[in-house]
């Protein structure tokens, strides 16, 4: 019963010491294919997000930014830009 404790702690703890930098750099072909990984905390949280994603996906992503730029901008001159 001793053994048994700091061998669980020592389990434990080198497990959580893994990073996900660590994880993603074994294999290649993520590389290749421009997946990234992101840590995002989100606002009044100190608890951090990984949001992973491909270059298309990100492309695809800052295309639908400019579009909904370009129609917010194309309301906002009809209506006189206060919603009436």
């Amino acid at each position: 019963m001793k053994i048994v404790l700091p061998l669980l702690t020592l389990v434990f703890l080198s497990g959580c010491n893994t990073t996900s930098s660590e994880r993603n750099a074994d294999s290649g072909d993520t590389a290749k294919a421009g997946y990234r990984c992101k840590q995002v905390t989100a606002l009044g949280s100190n608890i951090p997000n990984v949001y992973c994603s491909t270059k298309k996906q990100r492309e695809e992503a800052a295309q639908r930014g400019i579009e909904a730029t370009r129609t917010s901008q194309r309301v906002g001159r009809i209506t006189g830009g206060n919603g009436s």
